[in-house]
């Protein structure tokens, strides 16, 4: 007769918590990798202070911002992931365009009535990049990034005036005029159709690359047929309201390094004053190929992190 099986007693405080396998089973982000470089010491505080300047005053020289400069910095040299560096680039961004909002005001450049409409169709684009940057991976995002930078340094070597604005539009519906503090006249006739599909997909690029900057406002305000000062200046107020949105949102995902954002963001103020003074005596065009030659190596960089 064969032996009775012994008898099992389960325990149920003894069983696992399903949230706790959860957590061993489900990876993390964060988990196993280093989110970025920490901040170690005064010395560093120095050299990123020095980092911020130097991205502030080449930003400010082509009249680009530093945006474009922020992100593959705090990948290549700090470790940043690159949802951290976006998040931590948009607080840059807003603090830049901030600054040179202020100046535009006084200068009486900027188009509020377009500034405001086209915002309200850039800020749904910016929340939904901000996510796609949370989820998209690692090696899809430097290769986006490492062509957006080959494609600027073409663009500042080869391309000179070039206008996205539809036959007969200035004979169309809104023709604009305005007077600025220094007594010029402009009058303008912008393709609010276009610009209007445009500024969402810009929305879209800022808040995925951490963007924003006068990299892409710029030229797009510009491409649609307003004159290149008031394009500036209603670009930097366009970028104000999308990049304050932008940076909010990251901030919800939890994913902004304060301590960068504060110390490059106070040397890239630094140096956008110092480039703006620097960029009345400047050679403008070799200038150019010089930015163009550091854009393609970061970008080469950024191919070559890809696994």
């Amino acid at each position: 007769m064969s032996a009775k099986p012994p008898a099992i007693t389960v325990n149920p405080d003894a069983m696992p918590d399903a949230d706790a396998v959860m957590l061993e089973t489900t990876p993390m982000i964060g988990v196993g990798q280093t989110l970025h470089e920490p901040i170690d010491g005064f010395f560093e505080i120095v050299v990123l202070l020095v980092v911020g300047v130097s991205i502030g005053f080449i930003g400010t020289l082509i009249g680009a911002g530093g945006g474009f400069l922020v992100v593959p910095v705090l990948i290549i040299f700090y470790k940043f992931i690159p949802h951290y560096a976006v998040g931590t680039s948009m607080i840059i961004v807003f603090l830049n365009a901030l600054s040179g909002t202020f100046a535009y005001v006084s200068q009486k450049r900027i188009d509020y009535e377009i500034g405001i409409k086209y915002s309200v169709v850039a800020i749904p684009g910016v929340i939904i990049g901000a996510l796609f940057a949370l989820n998209i991976s690692i090696n899809a995002f430097y290769a986006i990034f490492a062509m957006l930078l080959t494609v600027m340094a073409y663009i500042l070597i080869f391309v000179n005036d070039f206008y996205l604005v539809r036959e007969n539009v200035e004979d169309q519906p809104m023709r604009r005029t305005m007077r600025d503090a220094f007594g010029t006249t402009y009058v303008y006739s912008p393709d609010m159709a276009v610009g209007f599909s445009g500024s969402f997909i810009v929305g879209i690029i800022s808040g995925l690359l951490g963007l924003g900057g006068g990299i892409i406002h710029v030229p797009f305000m510009n491409f649609i047929g307003m004159p290149l000062h008031v394009a500036t200046a209603t670009s930097h107020f366009i970028i104000v309201i999308t990049s304050f949105f932008g940076l909010i949102t990251f901030l919800g995902l939890g994913a902004i390094n304060v301590d960068y954002a504060v110390v490059l963001g106070i040397g890239s103020i630094l140096g956008a004053y110092y480039g703006a003074r620097a960029s009345i005596k400047t050679h403008s065009e070799m200038l150019k190929k010089i930015i163009a030659i550091l854009l393609v190596l970061l970008s080469i960089k950024l191919f070559l992190n890809i696994t």
